[in-house]
C-alpha cells in the first residue's frame, strides 16, 4: 500500500475517531441535568468507545512513518480507551448507575484528548 493511500485511510479513521469522541461527550452532556441521580449509560456511549478503540488502533497501524509514533502516548490512550469501554460495557444495561460512572467516562475522554494533543506537541 503506498503512502498516499495510507494517509487517506488514516484521515478517514481520524474522522471516525473524532465522531466517537463526540458520541462519548454527547452521552454526558445530553443528560447532565440528571448528574446527581446517576446518569444512565446509553448504548451510544458504548458504541462511541469501541469506535474510538478500533479507529485509534487502525490509525496507529496505518502510520506512514512508524518511527514518528509516540509509543508511550499511544499506550496511555489505549489504556484509557479500554477503561472507558469497560465502564460503558459494565453499566450499559443498568437503569441506575453510580453517580460517578458517566462523569468518569467524560473525564477519561477529555484526558484522552489531552494525551493526543500534548503527545503530538511532544513529538514535534
Amino acid at each position: 500500500m503506498d503512502d498516499s493511500t495510507k494517509e487517506l485511510l488514516t484521515n478517514i479513521f481520524l474522522v471516525l475517531h473524532l465522531l466517537g469522541i463526540a458520541v462519548l461527550l454527547a452521552g454526558f452532556f445530553s443528560n447532565i441535568r440528571e448528574l446527581t441521580k446517576g446518569i444512565k449509560v446509553s448504548a451510544g456511549v458504548l458504541h462511541g468507545s469501541y469506535l474510538m478503540l478500533i479507529t485509534g488502533l487502525a490509525m496507529a497501524g496505518l502510520a506512514v512513518d512508524p518511527s514518528k509514533l509516540n509509543a508511550f502516548v499511544i499506550s496511555l490512550k489505549l489504556i484509557v480507551l479500554v477503561f472507558i469501554f469497560l465502564l460503558a460495557f459494565r453499566y450499559r444495561k443498568k437503569d441506575q448507575t453510580p453517580v460517578w460512572v458517566v462523569p468518569a467516562i467524560a473525564l477519561l475522554t477529555t484526558l484522552n484528548i489531552v494525551f493526543a494533543v500534548l503527545g503530538q506537541a511532544a513529538a514535534a
